[in-house]
């Protein structure tokens, strides 16, 4: 039976040259996460939510490193006053 799979060959399945996903174009990750009612509240009224949160990191980001640089010491955003 062997010699018989090993002698038949098709003309398709199996793996071909440029089929599947192109690599390298998408540079997302997806992730999930729980967040307080206040701040789903906020991100409600958001046209594109996935764009402010990626904007707000990125501005808490620089401003953290900014601090860091200046040796301003840091307080968290994630406890209510």
């Amino acid at each position: 039976m062997e010699n018989q799979n090993e002698e038949k060959k098709n003309n398709w399945g199996g793996a071909r040259a440029g089929a599947g996903r192109p690599k390298g174009r998408n540079n997302y990750k997806s992730i999930g996460l729980r967040i307080p009612e206040d701040v789903a509240e906020i991100l409600d009224r958001q046209e594109n939510r996935s764009a402010y949160i990626i904007e707000a990191i990125r501005a808490y980001d620089l401003q953290q490193r900014k601090r860091t640089l200046l040796g301003i010491e840091l307080f968290s955003y994630t406890k209510k006053p």
